[in-house]
């Protein structure tokens, strides 16, 4: 710890309880002190913000002479251990401007709860805004990923679509609007997103995947792929898949499945790929494996069914996926899991996991030409 570290007690951990018990509330958990001398009580109400440990130690010893310099850093970096404290001294100088600031502030706010005192809440909104997302599909999850992603603060997005507005889209599909019937889907969405966001750059590219060179083009100096393009169904994943092992860039995707929602995590030289995936499917499940067999993939049913609410929360999970990478805050949920939510009861779990093959001919070990994608994101 900085002897310029000003350790603040978060405003999302409130101090309260009487007498000798000492609850620290927040996100849901009380952590509860007991405090038989009100050392403590005193210890937190200093830390304002406004003191360094040292003069933490010095305003202390007033009505407590016989607490050290030692056991203050001990209380002190247990708090921080649990959560509770930030650094005062952090600044946005040099990181963030003050429109930023102040567009962004209640998401600085949230990285503040992840914070630790090593850390710099504005860090986490400058890699959002650094970073470099390819957006697959301007559809229902699209549309609803693009505008979100905006709102956020991602500042850099290479969105592909070719499709055209149809009426039916327009249950889920927020970006369009009855009189846009018939029109390109990409420009209207990329206009309507830089009105809400002038400061996002959007490259627009008006492009029917077809093939995983069609991929490797529009992945260049990405940081995460987002892809939600579902035409067609089993070819799209591969392309997608081939293209963000070789290139090594983090795969975030998913759908929905009538009554329920499904999304899942890939990262190259980390977690198995959607071979990887498919190969265990195979050796361990006759019905998937019969589903998902090329000769007979045609016989799986349309997906032609599509609720807005679901279309919303999936989206959330893709972009808390998206956020997870490029910040670091948490680990992503997903990697290498099908996570669903299904609509009957709002119940979340894990549908299905797989591991990295040694023999995937892939993402195999032996193909590995580049840094761990995770590597390469700690570093951004």
């Amino acid at each position: 710890m900085s002897a310029r570290t000003r350790p603040q007690l978060k405003h999302t951990a409130p101090v309260f309880g009487s007498g000798e018990q000492i609850l620290i509330g927040g996100f849901g958990d009380v952590t509860e002190i007991t405090d038989p001398t009100g050392a403590i009580r005193a210890l937190l109400e200093l830390l304002d913000g406004s003191r360094t440990l040292e003069q933490v130690h010095a305003d202390l010893g007033t009505s407590f002479p016989e607490v050290t310099l030692d056991e203050i850093a001990g209380a002190v970096d247990q708090f921080d251990q649990a959560g509770f404290l930030l650094d005062a001294d952090a600044s946005p100088d040099g990181i963030l401007e003050e429109h930023e600031l102040r567009r962004w502030e209640r998401n600085i706010n949230f990285f503040g709860s992840f914070a630790r005192l090593a850390d710099n809440k504005f860090e986490q909104q400058r890699k959002l805004r650094d970073c470099r997302v390819t957006l697959l599909g301007l559809g229902g999850l699209g549309s609803h990923v693009l505008l979100d992603m905006a709102a956020m603060g991602i500042g850099h997005v290479t969105a592909v679509e070719f499709d055209r507005v149809e009426l039916s889209n327009l249950n889920r599909q927020i970006l369009y609007r009855e009189g846009d019937v018939g029109e390109e889907k990409l420009g209207l969405a990329v206009e309507r997103v830089r009105r809400f966001n002038p400061h996002i750059d959007i490259e627009a590219v008006n492009l029917r995947i077809t093939s995983t060179e069609d991929v490797l083009g529009v992945i260049d100096g990405a940081d995460v792929v987002i892809s939600v393009a579902d035409r067609p169904k089993m070819e799209i994943a591969n392309w997608v898949n081939e293209a963000c092992v070789a290139r090594g860039v983090p795969l975030v995707t998913g759908g929905l499945e009538t009554q329920r929602a499904v999304y899942f995590t890939m990262i190259p030289g980390t977690t198995g790929c959607v071979e990887c995936w498919r190969r265990q499917v195979f050796a361990s499940d006759d019905v998937s494996r019969e589903l998902l067999e090329e000769k007979r993939e045609r016989r799986i049913g349309g997906d032609n069914a599509a609720f807005c609410p679901l279309v919303t929360m999936t989206t959330g999970f893709l972009i808390g996926e998206l956020t997870r990478l490029v910040t670091g805050i948490a680990p992503p949920v997903a990697a290498g899991r099908l996570m669903e939510l299904r609509f009957t009861d709002y119940a979340m779990g894990e549908s299905e996991s797989w591991k990295r093959l040694d023999d995937c001919p892939v993402c195999g070990p032996e193909r590995d030409t580049k840094p761990s994608a995770t590597d390469l994101l700690a570093a951004h």
